[in-house]
């Protein structure tokens, strides 16, 4: 059986919208490792992240109005435009110069999330949580292959990686010539607070995933800025402490992203982000607990504490597409950049907490982080159950 041309048309942009997000979170996912292998000073690292980051991603807000308003094809190469521009970091070595560079990045970042993440949702009525979950399935495995990536590739180019801007091109080329669907299908919105109404009609719920996106993006941003230096201190092998271990924690959620978009569709997103945050929370204190484990045991304790942690971000982001589906890339915008941007902040207070304590700082400092996950699980709990959607897309 032929698929429709509006089906491959479908299918061609959410291929283009998951190497598009690919290449986006490969390009945000370099400073952590690039820190480590310049040697720079924990705090002043955590600090340009969490202040380039906090700048960067509340835009996020700007961009994804615009973009529900009929530009976010030019928002979203916008986005990929800046966030390339990591690729020149190698040649940069003041502090100041590195924090201008990181914050052009994280408005890449703001940019390019709303409006595609707008696009991707706009793609499937009924089906939220498997589209969106796909989607940021592409990011996940970019940000996992960027710090092997990167080191590898600046082994091999004498210490650069701008070469990466051959096969990036390519891709923005093709999305350039792309022609994606509309995120919107109804009249456009003539006030400002029109345009909001439907937001303001959920504020208890879109509050509550609001405040349990901002405490999970500070305790993820806060964990992996950390992983290459907490592996180092378990004496891991140079592989895991380079990118190997990074790879493996983003990889798996990766993996497992399009099978719970689909229970998430099935039985509701509360249910399952319960389940995943109980589960989290015990690997992740299991992770920092056993400090004798082999490479092996390493890899599955740090690959399974990935794969639930992971996915907490685009399973709270689909349940407000569900929540809002008139405006999907400002309702993106909000549970994405303007959480992200606080949550960004995640990486300087885990720095300045290195500096604090005196034993064992960086384990401390990361499992102090980690309370942040009992603050999702409260917020969780009291959102109401979404309704199961058993309904068919339209072929």
């Amino acid at each position: 059986m032929i698929a429709s041309p509006s089906v491959v048309s479908l299918r061609k942009s959410l291929a283009l919208l998951w190497i598009a997000h690919l290449f986006m979170d490969f390009f945000t996912g370099i400073w952590p490792i690039y820190k480590t292998l310049a040697e720079l000073d924990l705090f002043y690292a955590g600090l340009i992240a969490g202040v380039a980051g906090f700048f960067g991603e509340i835009l996020q807000l700007i961009f994804g109005y615009f973009s529900d308003r009929g530009h976010a094809k030019k928002i979203l190469l916008l986005g990929l435009t800046f966030a390339s521009l990591i690729v020149w970091v190698t040649f940069v070595e003041h502090l100041h110069s590195l924090f201008f560079l990181i914050l052009l990045v994280m408005i890449g970042s703001g940019s390019f999330h709303p409006a595609a993440t707008g696009i991707a949702g706009a793609l499937s009525r009924f089906q939220k949580g498997r589209v969106i979950l796909f989607f940021a399935s592409g990011g996940s495995i970019g940000l996992a292959i960027s710090q092997l990536a990167f080191t590898s590739i600046t082994n091999f180019f004498e210490g650069h990686c701008y070469f990466i801007l051959i096969p990036f091109s390519v891709v923005f080329l093709f999305i350039l010539m792309h022609k994606f669907p509309s995120p919107r299908n109804g009249p456009m919105p003539s006030s400002l607070r029109s345009f909001i109404e439907p937001i303001l009609k959920n504020k208890r719920p879109v509050v509550l995933l609001y405040f349990a996106q901002v405490a999970n993006f500070a305790m993820m941003s806060a964990f992996l800025f950390l992983l290459p230096d907490l592996l180092r201190l378990k004496e891991c092998n140079t592989w895991l402490c380079m990118g190997g271990g990074h790879l493996c924690f983003v990889l798996a959620s990766a993996l497992i992203m399009t099978p719970i978009g689909y229970l998430c569709d099935r039985f509701g997103q509360k249910i399952i982000l319960l389940l995943v945050l109980i589960i989290s929370i015990s690997l992740f204190y299991s992770f920092l607990v056993f400090d004798q484990l082999n490479t092996v045991g390493t890899l599955a304790l740090l690959s399974s504490l990935g794969a639930f942690l992971g996915i907490i971000n685009p399973i709270i982001v689909s349940w407000g597409h569900r929540l809002i589906p008139e405006n999907p890339s400002t309702i993106s915008a909000l549970l994405m950049g303007f959480a992200w941007c606080f949550g960004n902040l995640g990486a300087t207070c885990v720095g300045y907490m290195t500096q604090i304590f005196q034993e064992n700082a960086i384990v401390y400092a990361i499992a102090s982080m980690g309370l942040a996950m009992m603050l999702v699980l409260f917020f969780i709990f009291f959102m109401p159950s979404p309704q199961r959607v058993l309904e068919q897309e339209p072929r």
